[in-house]
């Protein structure tokens, strides 16, 4: 990948920010595009050219001829789903035609990697193969729309459904962060929601390989699952959490923070990805929540459950 122009949408959020500083040591140029409604310009890594653009607008379009990207990797989205399921038509305008706007001006040459999601998957109790689909939630339906658009407008893009991601510099309340900003605040009592949902928790490095591994040795047009193969439920992570802690966590469940529709299993088979690419996760998620402990919190934004 030495020498390729990358263009990163989403950039200066979350997975991006790390990906783009994955990308800088493959010896990339690259450029990091983000409205920053979520993510921070401080998260841009040195090495990395920010423009703050909407992918909703047209200044997208002038900025990716302008660039003359080798490779567009898509990760903007609104995702966080208690602000999805509050705000449905932005939701859709974002992540659909956002998506839409953003394959109108990318040449048919370049190549396109589409991030996509676990919530795309129906409600099943086994390990999800990328063959599936049946969302249950906003954000999921038009992660799955998403998906068509990009395989109408871009028949060689990569598809990559990544599950629950963690790590440094999450900026969404998700369930690991949360946990983290409160036993950090100095609480022993943690206030969460719904606590049976088992999910199969991916640490950020390991979503960062798995996306370089695919532009090198995926196959375009393919859809391929980011995860572990494993799952832990919301008390086990808690657990986890307290033996790190060498202190015991008690749980309180707040009606506030419960979500309606959840599904109690969202665990990925990762068979397809190992054999094609050779890729396969590191991070224990032990390992990977005693390196969150020790890191330095983050403020989330106000993305308030609804």
């Amino acid at each position: 990948m030495k020498g390729k122009r990358v263009l990163v949408t989403g950039g200066a959020g979350f997975i991006g920010s790390h990906l783009s500083k994955y990308l800088i040591n493959e010896g990339t140029e690259v450029l990091v595009v983000d409205n920053l409604f979520v993510g921070r310009e401080e998260f841009v890594p040195d090495g990395a050219v920010f423009k703050r653009v909407d992918i909703c607008s047209g200044e997208i379009k002038n900025v990716i001829r302008e660039f003359d990207s080798d490779i567009v990797i898509h990760l903007a989205a609104i995702h966080y789903i208690p602000y999805c399921n509050a705000y449905p038509e932005e939701t859709f305008e974002v992540n659909v035609m956002g998506t839409r706007n953003l394959l109108e001006a990318v040449d048919s040459y370049t190549d396109f990697l589409f991030a996509s999601s676990a919530a795309v998957y129906p409600p099943l109790d086994k390990p999800l193969t990328e063959d599936l689909y049946g969302p249950i939630d906003i954000y999921g339906k038009t992660k799955l729309i998403g998906e068509d658009v990009v395989r109408l407008m871009c028949k060689k893009a990569i598809i990559a459904r990544i599950f629950n991601v963690y790590g440094p510099n999450d900026l969404n309340p998700h369930l690991i962060p949360e946990i983290i900003r409160q036993v950090k605040d100095g609480k022993r009592k943690v206030r969460l929601g719904n606590l049976t949902p088992r999910r199969d928790y991916i640490h950020v490095d390991d979503v960062c390989r798995a996306i370089i591994a695919l532009l090198k040795h995926g196959k375009g047009g393919g859809i391929y699952n980011i995860g572990t193969g494993k799952e832990y439920s919301v008390r086990e992570v808690v657990e986890i959490v307290s033996e790190i802690l060498g202190e015991e966590i008690q749980i309180i469940q707040d009606k506030r923070r419960k979500r309606k529709v959840d599904r109690v299993h969202l665990v990925a088979d990762i068979t397809k990805i190992q054999n094609e690419t050779g890729w396969k996760p590191k991070v224990e998620l032990r390992e990977g929540l005693k390196k969150l402990i020790r890191r330095k919190s983050v403020k989330h934004k106000n993305l308030l459950y609804k």
